[in-house]
């Protein structure tokens, strides 16, 4: 289905600067690609940032309604929000104090980011930020919550109903499991739901959708699937045992998939098969289990992941990000890796190198942290990505001529204008004339939906 129709204009051009542009452009991919020949496979490294000497964790990210991206990621002793709309340029647009945690984890709603920190100097509690000021304003901070934790290991947000999820949260010594609050009525002064303990173990990481909490307990080696449809009766559904350390999951989109890493050294990551999830006489199970270091050595450890549309995305520590096609669901398939942590060399040390990543930013743009190295930015290659970037179709004009198309972020492609051309970009795609000077020119794109990331 078409959605739009653009009329672009064509600046004339001299055939010579254009010459030497595509040259320029040849010569910088293929000297890219010899530097990271051992250290990429299908993804272009654009930027990186190191604000601090501190350690970085988690990050998230949020966009106005201009389309502007932002990275939120944090430190040992503050929290940063980052411009990336320029992906390849990343900057700081504001920096929060707090204490000095090991562990800070993230989550928006609507125009409000929510922080939380672990460790024993954390007594920040729920940190709450109203970004909807943003591009032209400023980013304020609108309180913190300390009634029901000062402290958490992980918070979710059920966007679509509006709730909160923190687990393994302390409060003056004492632990529980699980604390739902309401966000929807008043995002800036949170209604508690639920505080207590499922059971299981050590609830480490979650994820929900539509109200089913999909937990991983590290302790327990489960993976449990809640029904939490009402707070004041939470009832468990499934029960997949057998696991060592499960440390985080994520789904595909139909719910029917489920991919979960256990945070331990060389342990694969699970593929479970959830289609009978509502199933009383059958049960879900893991069908299969992934693993392949990019380095020889093996003491590799696999940390956080995400699925958008067909591939599953990972911050893998010392390996960096990976990403893969699980168009088969069921056997995922390497597409593509950045390697943003070389100091390992051929070794792995343990816990080093990748913490988090968020690859939902409708550009393409994903950004990662790296507990030593800061923010990375980044993208997969044009001709595997995987987002909600646009289809454009360019109509032949009447005038001929090879144009050069920015295709995604950094990407180029040639189109011949002689013929109907078609190439993946983004809405305000520049296109200029290449190889001979013309005149003023007017023609026609469409426009395709692009597919959803979530």
């Amino acid at each position: 289905m078409m959605r739009d129709f653009y009329n672009f204009s064509i600046q004339p051009v001299f055939q010579k600067a254009i010459i030497m542009k595509n040259t320029l452009i040849l010569f910088f991919s293929l000297l890219t690609s010899a530097i990271f020949a051992q250290a990429t496979m299908n993804m272009e490294a654009l930027g990186d940032f190191d604000y601090t000497s501190d350690e970085w964790s988690d990050i998230w990210g949020y966009v106005d309604e201009e389309g502007n991206e932002y990275a939120i990621s944090g430190t040992e002793d503050s929290i940063y929000f980052i411009d990336v709309t320029d992906c390849a340029n990343p900057q700081v647009i504001y920096q929060y104090n707090g204490n000095s945690p090991i562990w800070r984890d993230f989550k928006v709603y609507e125009d409000y980011a929510y922080s939380v920190c672990d460790g024993s100097g954390c007594t920040e509690g729920l940190r709450i930020f109203d970004l909807s000021a943003l591009p032209s304003g400023g980013i304020t901070f609108a309180g913190a919550k300390t009634t029901w934790f000062t402290r958490a290991h992980n918070i979710f947000i059920d966007e679509d109903n509006g709730r909160l999820y923190a687990c393994d949260v302390y409060k003056s010594g004492t632990k529980k499991d699980l604390v739902i609050l309401d966000i929807a009525t008043d995002p800036e002064n949170p209604i508690l739901l639920y505080e207590g303990s499922l059971g299981g173990g050590y609830l480490h990481d979650l994820n929900v959708k539509d109200n089913i909490i999909y937990g991983s307990y590290y302790s327990g080696d489960d993976f449990r699937v809640y029904d939490a449809n009402d707070p004041d009766n939470i009832f468990l559904i499934e029960e997949l045992s057998g696991m060592d350390g499960a440390h985080a999951s994520w789904n595909d989109a139909d719910e029917e998939w489920a991919y979960l890493i256990e945070e331990k050294k060389n342990h694969t990551i699970n593929v479970i098969d959830m289609t009978n999830l509502d199933d009383p006489n059958n049960d879900i199970e893991i069908v299969n289990q992934i693993w392949d270091p990019l380095e020889s050595d093996n003491d590799l450890i696999a940390h956080n992941l995400f699925v958008v549309n067909d591939f599953l995305y990972m911050s893998h520590y010392e390996d960096g990000v990976k990403v893969y096609d699980i168009t088969d669901r069921e056997n995922p398939v390497i597409a593509g890796y950045n390697d943003i942590y070389p100091q390992n060399g051929n070794n792995y040390t343990g816990f080093e190198g990748t913490w988090g990543i968020y690859p939902f930013f409708p550009s393409g743009c994903i950004v990662a942290s790296d507990i030593t190295n800061g923010i990375n930015t980044m993208q997969l290659d044009w001709d595997i990505a995987d987002t909600c970037t646009p289809v454009i179709h360019i109509e032949a004009p009447v005038q001929g001529g090879l144009y050069s198309a920015s295709n995604h972020l950094t990407s180029k492609v040639l189109a011949d204008m002689n013929n109907p051309t078609i190439f993946q970009g983004v809405l305000s795609v520049e296109l200029l004339p290449g190889f001979e000077a013309t005149r003023l020119s007017d023609f026609e794109a469409k426009i395709d939906d692009c597919v959803p990331n979530n």
